[in-house]
């Protein structure tokens, strides 16, 4: 824990920001009635609004708090993370997008495993089983580090331990997320992401001002004479740290890693407007790189300790924090804490929902056959809510690593298992329930051990590597087993033009449970 001498003002930001977040998502859980509601938001959201969700989706604690971490800590190479992460967004798109929320409109899916079992129609039930299992491997994971992104930011702020600034955030997003699912999450989202975008900008500001802006920042790290700045300025470092493998590790995680993240596969489903859905890649490209300027306080902050005017931070997930404290004027500072707060919110609110609905409807109604009308379907969506967060929170008590390495891993378990079985098995008509089956479950293994015995061949990470082992399964077991049998509308889906939606004619159109 690093505690940091902050004026009143910050702190009375924080305060009314949570009390205002909280009430308005209380307010907006009214919205949730019935399981789509909660789990979908009613396939009933605006264009803008659904695209704005998907990007607090993904820019997250992980986005704010832990990359800018890494640059401070390894420098330029660590945006090997940030900038294919805005083309990931379009890819992800560009495949996927319209194929999902069209399936929505002819199928009742409230999940990402819906879709699997949709698609693998041979093995339907092993199929969605290995996506809940996928789900949860990551999941937990991942919000362990938004639970612990909001411990950074709080006990920086506030006279509290790391620990208890864990436990006030979770509580706040767990009221509003348990009575309202993503119906209240979809809505916060675009408060909390306009305050997200708000805090790239002002930190690059300050960058220029501080460190002299990009150009500033690397002619400091160039002309040090000291090997480890002189390495912040590489695009992967020569000796130690980053290498090459590790750089090309994250290009390849975060350029496709997209299409694996369920987090974002299911805000597809929120769309009112399935025309409207051409803006989708363009729209998530501009939010996404407006927050992602957040990494610019952890160069700028490494330069100033290369040029000899600022001490060494003892822990590098504290880069964020020190630098807005001590170079954004307090007014503003407040409010960009409050957005380094809103996007461990925003994605906490996410998988949460998406994990419910993964336990509640894939493994209670879809595997063991529960009968649930919507009010028990509602109430058995918010107890698993509270459960999983009571038992991502245990985790996070004994996860310790940096926060940037963590959402590394828990990204590449999640992109193991969805990308070769939704993204690549809704656009390739020989994937094969064999193959889907197999290849997810490499995805879980591989990425579960790589990841515990931090196991990173020649510097390639190893999570990175169970998403390429998991593909190439997954492709190899289809090209040797028998395809599927697929229903006329869910086989129009695989094969339409991502930009012709139209090709799922009428007559294919069925609805089913």
């Amino acid at each position: 824990m690093m505690q940091f001498a902050v004026t009143p003002v910050i702190p009375w930001i924080i305060v009314v920001y949570l009390a205002f977040i909280l009430i308005f998502g209380i307010v907006m859980s009214r919205r949730a009635k019935t399981m789509s509601d909660y789990y979908i938001a009613g396939k009933k959201a605006p264009a803008f609004i659904a695209i704005v969700s998907g990007s607090a989706a993904i820019m997250s604690g992980f986005g704010l708090v832990g990359i800018p971490g890494l640059t401070y800590q390894f420098g330029v190479v660590a945006d090997w993370i940030q900038i294919p992460a805005i083309l990931g967004f379009s890819v992800a798109a560009f495949f996927i997008a319209r194929k999902m929320r069209t399936l929505a409109e002819v199928r009742e899916v409230y999940s990402v495993p819906d879709a699997i079992a949709l698609r693998y129609t041979r093995f339907p039930t092993a199929a969605r089983i290995m996506g809940v299992l996928g789900l949860l491997s990551g999941l937990l994971g991942y919000l362990s580090v938004e639970f612990m992104a909001l411990g950074v930011v709080m006990s920086s702020i506030f006279p509290i331990s790391l620990w208890t600034g864990v436990l006030i955030g979770t509580a706040i997003v767990g009221i509003y997320t348990i009575l309202g699912g993503i119906a209240a999450g979809i809505w916060t989202d675009l408060i909390q992401f306009s305050m997200e975008m708000l805090a790239g900008i002002s930190i690059l500001i300050a960058s220029f001002v501080v460190a002299g802006g990009p150009v500033g920042i690397l002619r400091t790290f160039a002309s040090s004479a000291v090997p480890k700045w002189q390495y912040h300025a590489a695009l992967w470092w020569p000796a130690g740290g980053l290498g090459i493998w590790a750089a090309l590790a994250w290009v390849l995680t975060f350029t496709f890693g997209h299409m694996g993240q369920p987090q974002l596969l299911s805000k597809y489903y929120c769309h009112r407007d399935i025309a409207k859905m051409k803006w989708q890649a363009l729209g998530n490209g501009i939010t996404y790189s407006l927050a992602g300027l957040v990494s610019f306080a952890g160069l700028a902050l490494a330069a100033l300790v290369a040029a000899g005017k600022v001490a060494p931070l003892a822990n590098s997930n504290y880069a964020v924090p020190y630098f807005l404290i001590h170079y954004i004027p307090s007014g503003i500072a407040g409010l960009v804490f409050a957005a380094l707060i809103a996007a461990s919110m925003a994605t906490t609110n996410g998988f949460a929902n998406i994990a419910s609905a993964a336990l509640t409807r894939d493994l209670m109604q879809k595997t063991f056959n529960v009968k649930m009308d919507e009010k028990s379907g509602l109430m058995w969506g918010r107890f698993w809510t509270f459960i999983l967060i009571i038992v991502a929170l245990v985790v996070t008590y004994y996860w310790k690593t940096l926060i940037g390495f963590a959402g590394s891993a828990a990204w590449s378990t999640l992109a193991s298992v969805f990308l070769p079985l939704v993204s690549i098995g809704l656009n390739w008509r020989r994937a094969t329930s064999y193959g889907a089956v197999a290849g997810a479950a490499v995805g879980i293994f591989t990425s579960l051990y790589f990841t515990v015995a931090n196991y990173n061949p020649s510097g390639f990470f190893g999570s990175s590597l169970a998403i390429v082992l998991s593909v190439a399964v997954f492709i190899v077991v289809s090209l040797v087993t028998p395809p599927d049998e697929l229903p006329a509308d869910v086989e129009a889906i695989v094969g339409m033009n991502e930009y012709a939606p139209s090709a799922v004619q009428p007559a294919m159109v069925q609805k089913a449970g």
